[in-house]
């Protein structure tokens, strides 16, 4: 009996009382589960120990309408007595021993008349007389010692029984008994006249409270034989609400599943459910009248939505029977103080909403889902009510949950999007298309996290639809980096839509615009097909040089053919750039970009490494797009921030975003685009991560069939070849790269930049025709290309497979070359190739490895730093330089800037970007400790270019 010390002292002095002589009426009141009946017992105990005869019934709803049922259970009791006279006023013991006078005889210890005689039945009485033998068998029974008539759960009592308590309570205060009454707040019967009666002539109340945390606590230690860890002694608290019933049984379960009472095991204490909790409820709900359980379901179901007149719809009851009802279980502990709603996160919770039964869950819910929609709640809270009925009910289920997807994909979470329209499938009669309404709406639900699946339920949807511009609609909302050709027939399902909108002739806008996106699609997933790139390519140039790109349709097109000029190399890095500007300006940095075209937009500006805006665009898109919980959006956005970060030099920053891109595209999403493969593929190589690389490319389930894929593969195997020193081997994996590019008609050496690769192997081999003659062949394409990186370091290929004074000036160029693009990166990695020929000039070689030095000093490459120090010294270990100081580059651009030179005069005048200015100057700023330009003199003042006093 923990905590219950002060009550049960109140109870033992009323039993003293009563002992002397002064009777009286206790009632003890409680919540469900408080522990009523235990503490009556415990007052019991006391009473047998004062030496009270304790006559005790347990009344229960089930017996309610069995007449003087809980009389009886007093009067079994004790031995049974016959009045003396007809109105049974005094009774009359009868005894034959010895011939003495008729008085009473004993039996026992117990001190109670025996009576010998026959008693008529009790249920021979009628309700008028039961009172009286009542009064007349206590008198009896309490000539000899003091009385405690004990009822538990006075309120299910029968009203022959209350009205045979009545009188003998109220004539208590002559006689040595003391009544104890036990009563369920809150009770509608307890508002009956008769119970009100008793309990509003109690002498004493006891109101038991639930438990604190220590006793929660010391219940558990015993029953663990452990100590137990705060946490869980917290959750259990929680749950059971304190209620003793509801925390001995939880205490019960943790012992029965052996659960150790440890932080790890909270989730799963809370999770608990205990069948004597289950049953408890049960008989409570069962004992209670209709409308008390309704509005408990009503409330079970409504939740946190639940208000008044929601609850009086739900339950199909009157304002008046819903207060009555809410009452009720306030008292009883379910519903919260100050309050409507139930408590949240309880057990008992729980258990009311699991035991309702199945067919009126379901009508509930339906019921529920149409008012909250209707009465302008979200949608979402509407959809939650259809999400675990067996079937959905109500003409307006399947639009609720639509629009509820709608809710979803609004506040960024498609994957409750999806949850809702799934649901919505499983039981929609709909045929037609109405059902491939829903799924298309699935499939741009599905589309940002499991892209597999969106092919899949479009695919299925597009034959259920009426007309070809309903279907051609359908199949442009997949992105064409998204679709993959050799899986759910989504490019037959393409290529059918396409060629009967063909044979209709479009002849309104929306049909034409659609007919440019399907048209752009098949180009990009033709783009491998030698035969397709031909006539991509005569489409282009018919297009001109200034094609328009006013619509989405007319810039998806015209972006797709882009993308098959670049890969086949054939048009300049210059004219697509001009295009690529255009299109990106008038396109909206939003995640949605994934799902078009734009992706190889940026594709084509990185390969010409002319980024320039291209960047800040992609942060404002990744913005958005983590907004909106799009896996497969963020995991493409990061492979375009890799891409542009590989081309601007910066190679932690870039492997950075492959590895977060990497990792968004996990098994859910059905992995990573193949473009995005192939992109993340290339970082890698380039961030000397080849393993890496052929780990992307093994994964992607296309990395046999798709050409592109399938030379980059060979290419990491070849670079991983070349470490282990198997040249042969890594020549044949190079060729092999370039014989699977040359197979699709992709000429663009930054797709696969393979001859390089072959041209070096060949030098280490030994065959210095076949490498100049490899190393040849880049250069020509890169020249062809125009783009300063690819050109750069194809040159320092030639240069290094090339003898004498040729080798050198092929690595002047590169260098030349390099100064011209943003990438200081491939331009140190230059320097150092001019700087370690044999046959450059000993003084130009000290110049161009110090530059190339102080250029890996500030890049953060520190290994490659101190190689170049070990070549500057001959072998010995160099000493770092001052991070303060400015490389020569910076020194130059620092200089003009000072003098008021704009950022275009200075590229103009020292032949390089303006994108290559801007880094000098801000890698300047952060050196010299100032804000901007205006402190560039000051500080140029200082030496070495170090902060000036």
């Amino acid at each position: 009996m923990l905590e219950r010390e002060s009550e049960l002292a109140r109870a033992a002095s009323a039993l003293r009382r009563a002992a002397g002589g002064e009777g009286g009426l206790l009632v003890v009141r409680g919540p469900l589960g408080v522990g009523r009946s235990t503490f009556l017992e415990a007052v019991a105990g006391i009473a047998h120990g004062e030496g009270f005869l304790v006559l005790r019934a347990q009344a229960a709803a089930a017996e309610e309408n069995f007449t003087l049922g809980v009389v009886r259970q007093l009067t079994d009791s004790v031995p049974a007595t016959e009045p003396d006279d007809e109105d049974g006023s005094v009774p009359r013991a009868v005894c034959t021993t010895g011939g003495a006078p008729e008085e009473a005889a004993y039996t026992g210890d117990t001190g109670v008349p025996s009576a010998v005689g026959p008693l008529p039945p009790w249920a021979g009485l009628v309700s008028q007389q039961a009172p009286r033998r009542l009064a007349s068998l206590l008198k009896a029974v309490a000539s000899d010692r003091p009385i405690m008539v004990m009822v538990d759960d006075v309120q299910w009592s029968d009203g022959e029984s209350l009205l045979a308590l009545l009188p003998c309570v109220a004539g208590r205060r002559r006689r040595r008994v003391l009544f104890v009454l036990s009563v369920l707040p809150g009770d509608v019967r307890g508002a009956r006249e008769y119970v009100r009666q008793l309990l509003d002539a109690a002498d004493h109340t006891v109101e038991l409270s639930t438990l604190g945390r220590d006793s929660v606590r010391l219940l558990l230690e015993e029953a663990c034989g452990a100590p137990v860890h705060g946490a869980f002694v917290d959750v259990l608290r929680q749950r059971s609400g304190g209620s003793p019933l509801l925390v001995k049984a939880l205490v019960d379960e943790v012992r029965y599943q052996a659960l150790a009472p440890v932080a790890a095991n909270c989730a799963a204490a809370a999770g608990l459910r205990p069948e004597r909790a289950r049953q408890r409820l049960a008989v409570f709900l069962r004992a209670q009248p209709d409308h008390v359980r309704r509005v408990a379901y009503a409330l079970a179901v409504l939740g946190d939505a639940a208000d008044r007149q929601l609850v009086t719809h739900l339950a199909e009851i009157d304002e008046q029977r819903r207060t009555e009802a809410t009452d009720v279980l306030r008292l009883t502990g379910l519903v919260a103080e100050h309050s409507d709603s139930l408590i949240p996160g309880t057990l008992l919770r729980d258990l009311l909403e699991e035991s309702m039964p199945g067919a009126e869950l379901t009508a509930m819910r339906g019921v529920a889902a149409e008012v909250l929609h209707r009465t302008g709640h979200p949608a979402e809270l509407a959809a939650e009510q259809l999400m675990s009925v067996a079937v959905l009910c109500g003409s307006d289920a399947v639009e609720i949950l639509r629009t509820a997807a709608d809710s979803a994909l609004r506040r960024g979470s498609p994957r409750d999007a999806a949850r809702y329209l799934r649901r919505a499938l499983l039981d929609t009669s709909a045929t037609g298309r109405d059902r491939a309404r829903l799924l298309i709406d699935l499939a741009m639900a599905e589309r940002s996290f499991a892209s597999a699946a969106s092919l899949r339920h479009v695919a299925e949807a597009v034959p259920l639809l009426e007309s070809v511009r309903e279907r051609a609609d359908a199949v442009t909302r997949l992105g064409p980096l998204l679709m993959d050709p050799a899986a759910f027939r989504i490019d037959s399902v393409r290529r059918d839509v396409a060629e009967e909108l063909g044979r209709a002739a479009p002849h309104d806008y929306i049909e034409r615009e659609l007919a440019l996106r399907l048209e752009a699609r098949e180009n990009v997933l033709a783009a491998q097909d030698p035969a397709h790139v031909r006539r991509a390519l005569r489409r282009f140039r018919a297009l001109g040089p200034s094609p328009s790109l006013r619509t989405t349709g007319e810039r998806e097109l015209v972006t797709s053919l882009m993308h098959i000029a670049f890969v086949a190399n054939a048009a300049s890095a210059d004219e697509l750039t001009l295009l690529c500007t255009r299109l990106l300006e008038q396109e909206a940095p939003a995640p949605e970009h994934v799902h078009s075209t734009v992706p190889l937009v940026v594709n084509i500006l990185a390969g010409a490494g002319r980024t320039e805006g291209a960047g800040g665009w992609l942060r404002e898109a990744h913005l958005l797009a983590q907004r909106r919980g799009g896996d497969v959006e963020q995991a493409v956005i990061r492979s375009e921030q890799a891409l542009v970060a590989l081309a601007d030099g910066q190679l932690v920053y870039a492997r950075q975003k492959m590895v977060q891109a990497d990792a968004l595209a996990g098994p859910d999403t059905g992995g990573l685009p193949t473009i995005c493969a192939a992109v993340l593929a290339i970082v890698a190589l380039h961030t000397e991560e080849p393993q890496l690389a052929e780990q992307i490319l093994v994964q992607h389930r296309l990395h046999a069939e798709n050409e592109h894929l399938a030379a980059l593969l060979h290419l990491a195997r070849g670079i991983l070849a070349a470490r282990r020193g198997e040249t042969r081997t890594a020549l044949v994996h190079f060729q092999t790269a370039g014989r699977r590019a040359e197979r699709i008609g992709w000429h663009n050496p930054v797709t696969v930049p393979w001859s390089s690769s072959a041209a070096l192997m060949h030098h280490r081999l030994g065959e210095h025709e076949e490498a100049v003659a490899a190393a040849l062949s880049e250069v020509e394409r890169s020249r062809a290309w125009g783009a300063p990186v690819r050109l750069g370091n194809a040159l320092v290929a030639l240069g290094k497979v090339s003898r004498g004074r040729e080798g050198v000036d092929f690595l002047e160029e590169a260098v030349d070359v390099l100064e011209k693009g943003p990438n200081e990166h491939e331009l140190c990695q230059a320097l150092y190739a001019l700087g370690t020929h044999g046959e450059t000039d000993p003084r130009r070689r000290a110049s161009v490895l110090e530059r190339a030095y102080m250029m890996a000093v500030d890049q953060g490459a520190s290994a490659f730093a101190e190689k170049i120090a070990r070549k500057k010294s001959g072998g010995t270990r160099a000493p770092s330089a001052p991070n303060g100081r400015l490389t020569p580059s910076e020194q130059k651009v620092a200089r003009l800037a000072a003098d008021g030179a704009s950022n275009a005069e200075i590229a103009a005048k020292l032949g390089t970007s303006s994108r290559m200015v801007e880094k000098h100057l801000t890698n300047s700023y952060r050196k010299l400790g100032i804000s901007g330009r205006p402190d560039l003199a000051r500080a140029l003042e200082a030496p070495d270019g170090t902060p000036g006093a």
